[in-house]
């Protein structure tokens, strides 16, 4: 058979190698389709099959990378354009689904320049099919033409798991099967790779020797991949729930920063728009919703629960100035010093522990009701330009479906006669913070004016606008126009020039509303989280996806934020009257410590939910931290791994007891002696005679040059004289044996560190 040939149908590393190649790239493709970006991905499976079939071809050419390159891009332009336009356009020719392609790519860059939000979906689909290709060619490319197999694993493996930081849903079982595939493909590499030393040194080749390695790498696989099973369930595993945390933080930032790129994407399960809330957002015209359970909460009745706040208007959205990052341990408070949000007038609140067991991956979003006091796990505060103000709470561990978090907060119970008279003494950080009416149009600043004319104090004020805004002159809908021109302001849009009768949903409505109150004087911010739920049982709600919602909380001395309700689809905020004229609620002067509620001491009404389990790094309220549980639960499990370990260790160390036990006594102690060097990678090659590879020992042992040849003379004697050793030589290969244990077990360490190291090939 001709090379050129040979090369083709009898590669080096064999066919099998590119099977497994495929299954490590299938658990890629099915864990982007469990993580449901959009719809239409079986595409990808048929790419990757593609890429990697020329992957190897091309790398088995002679072929230079320069002109692999340029023909990969061609190929892998028809095969994408080919299987997506074939999904998407299934009703076309190809040279209509090629137009039409082309013109949803326009069409979708001109939405994203203008900041808007793409409904096309296609090049969404052109974008991963082209990430799938790059990936499987070059994995492909690199085992067949320069036999890196590592590299192969490690480019899959990073695009595996980006998509699994990228969602909330569960990916284990794909992580287990490529890494299953994975440590299998490298086990076959490493023994080919052993085999080709052995070719080169001459060594006859033992089926046993295939068989054994094959066996004892997969029971390696086996046990590892079940000890990863294992781990993920204990609290050994929090070190990578914590990096999986702080990814959350890395795929919040590139949700704000480029929001409107992302604008296509529907999976709830998101870390991108759609699947959780961030530091900013615009208004895009299209409102996701679900039926999808969120979270159970056991509360005294159904409260709206706040995560993240917002203070800048940016005339297309909100977002939340930048400052620092406080974490605060769990129980303890969550301002321990002055904070102009805390409420004074402790007759108009309750203290209450709300449970929330949470049964969507929230991400590291905590919610809460009213002001929060203390929280049960530690929690990191977001502090807006450093002001002593909540603009946001996340979890400083990983939050796990099935488990959940308690919060302790003060409930207002507030009456429309103690807001009358609050006053508007504002503190000098709310007023520079919540204040702020820049860019906000002049025929806004009218109406607002227009609509509060007579009213005279800031509650009756804040109420007239959301009754306004939920008059029969504006519409909801989770789809809604927005401003052609991106220079125009999204609430003048909406409340002047909205063709579709003055039609929106709550992200419109909150931004109407924030903008009117503070064109009249009332501090303003937007809060986002999810609206009351619907009662399951006594004490207990559910919260859906269709519950996320963005609403106003005015700022009042004395009673702190108070939540105005304008959208549309949801019920103004009922408050009693109360009685008489309630006088304002007098500040501490320089804001005295220990004024209104004490952070972090009482938990209040505890609401209290069947099967809770806490979080890992939180606990109940009344029970103390779980550091000490968590460190005696990972040393149960270090102790019994290292159990079970010494216990194989023994096992092994008696069998091989007894195989030397029956051996005569020459032959005994040469096995022991060339068992150790073989464990150190020193195996004795079958065509080496006794001395020749005492020889080469006594090279590497140069000290106990003694020892070693008298234990081959032993062997030697024992194998050829025909008689047996004497008592005293038998003696002396015992003592030649116990002083050789320990130069060899160095022996063993030296060679082990020296193959980490890698070696440069010969010319």
């Amino acid at each position: 058979m001709r090379e050129r040939f040979r090369r083709y149908l009898r590669p080096r590393e064999g066919w099998l190698t590119l099977v497994l190649l495929f299954v490590m790239l299938l658990s890629v493709c099915w864990s982007v389709q469990r993580a449901g970006w959009f719809d239409k991905l079986d595409f990808l499976a048929s790419v990757a099959a593609w890429a990697l079939i020329a992957g190897a071809l091309l790398g088995l050419t002679r072929l230079s990378v320069v002109a692999v390159l340029p023909l990969s891009g061609l190929l892998g332009a028809g095969v994408v354009l080919w299987t997506v336009g074939g999904e998407y356009f299934t009703a076309l020719s190809q040279t209509g689904r090629l137009i039409a392609l082309r013109g949803e790519a326009i069409g979708w860059t001109r939405i994203v320049l203008d900041s808007g939000y793409p409904p096309q979906v296609s090049p969404y689909a052109v974008g991963l099919g082209v990430l799938m290709w790059v990936t499987a060619f070059i994995a492909a490319y690199t085992i067949y033409r320069y036999h890196r197999v590592i590299d192969a694993i490690v480019l899959v493996g990073a695009v595996l798991v980006a998509n699994m930081s990228a969602t909330f849903a569960d990916l284990f079982g794909y992580i287990v099967m490529f890494s299953v595939a994975a440590l299998l493909l490298w086990l076959r590499t490493s023994l080919l790779s052993r085999e080709d030393g052995w070719r080169v040194r001459r060594v006859t080749e033992n089926a046993d020797v295939h068989g054994s390695i094959m066996r004892s790498g997969v029971a390696f696989i086996i046990a590892s991949v079940a000890m990863a099973w294992i781990l993920t369930t204990v609290a050994v595993a929090a070190p990578l729930t914590g990096v999986l945390t702080n990814l959350n933080g890395v795929w919040g930032d590139l949700r704000d920063s480029a929001s409107g790129v992302f604008g296509g994407i529907t999976s709830f399960d998101s870390r991108l728009p759609g699947g959780s809330f961030g530091s900013s957002f615009v208004v895009r015209g299209k409102w996701i919703s679900s039926d999808a359970p969120v979270m159970t909460v056991a509360s005294k009745r159904p409260y709206y629960l706040r995560t993240i706040t917002y203070d800048a208007y940016t005339g297309h959205g909100w977002s939340r100035s930048d400052g620092p990052k406080r974490t605060v341990a769990p129980g303890d408070g969550i301002f321990s010093g002055y904070t102009p949000e805390r409420p004074l007038a402790t007759d108009a609140f309750a203290i209450e522990t709300i449970t929330i067991g949470i049964q969507q991956n929230p991400g590291n979003n905590i919610f809460t009701p009213g002001y929060p006091t203390s929280a049960f796990l530690p929690v990191v505060v977001q502090q807006p330009a450093g002001k002593a103000f909540v603009g946001g709470l996340e979890a400083g561990v990983g939050l796990e479906v099935g488990k959940g978090y308690q919060i302790t907060a003060a409930i207002s119970n507030t009456t429309e006669a103690m807001l009358a008279g609050a006053g508007t003494d504002y503190p000098p950080e709310v007023a520079a913070m919540y204040l702020d009416t820049a860019g906000v149009t002049d025929r806004t600043r009218k109406l607002a004016l227009a609509l509060v004319v007579g009213l005279t104090d800031p509650y009756h004020q804040a109420k007239a606008l959301a009754a306004y805004l939920q008059g029969p002159q504006f519409h909801y809908s989770t789809i809604a126009p927005v401003p052609a021109d991106p220079d125009r302001d999204l609430v003048d849009f909406f409340l002047f020039d909205n063709t579709n009768g003055l039609t929106g949903y709550c992200e419109y409505f909150a931004s109407a509303m924030a903008v009117l109150a503070r064109s009249v004087g009332l501090p303003a911010r937007v809060a986002v989280g999810y609206a009351p739920g619907e009662r399951v049982s006594t004490g207990v709600y559910q919260y859906r996806e269709r519950n996320s919602h963005a609403w106003v909380e005015i700022y009042f001395p004395g009673y702190g934020w108070q939540i105005f309700e304008a959208t549309k689809s949801i019920p103004l905020v009922v408050r009693l009257a109360g009685s008489g004229v309630v006088p304002p609620v007098t500040p501490p002067v320089g804001g005295v410590n220990g004024t209104g509620f004490a952070e972090g001491s009482n938990p209040g009404f505890i609401s209290k939910m069947d099967n809770f389990e806490p979080v890992a790094g939180s606990f109940k309220p009344g029970e103390k931290p779980p550091a000490e549980a968590a460190r005696s639960g990972n040393l149960l499990v270090i102790t019994g791994a290292a159990g079970l370990l010494a216990i194989a260790l023994a096992w092994r160390l008696a069998r091989a007891r007894r195989r030397f036990r029956i051996l005569a006594p020459g032959d005994r102690q040469w096995q022991r002696l060339a068992l150790a060097a073989a464990q150190g990678g020193a195996a004795r090659s079958p065509s080496e005679t006794i001395y020749e590879y005492a020889a080469w020992l006594e090279d590497q042992l140069p000290a106990r040059r003694g020892e070693i040849r008298q234990i081959a003379d032993g062997k030697v004697w024992q194998s050829y004289s025909g008689r047996s050793l004497t008592a005293e030589v038998i003696v002396r290969l015992e003592r030649a044996w116990s002083h050789l244990q320990l130069p060899l077990l160095w022996l063993t360490v030296r060679r082990r560190l020296a193959s980490l190291v890698p070696r440069r090939g010969r010319a």
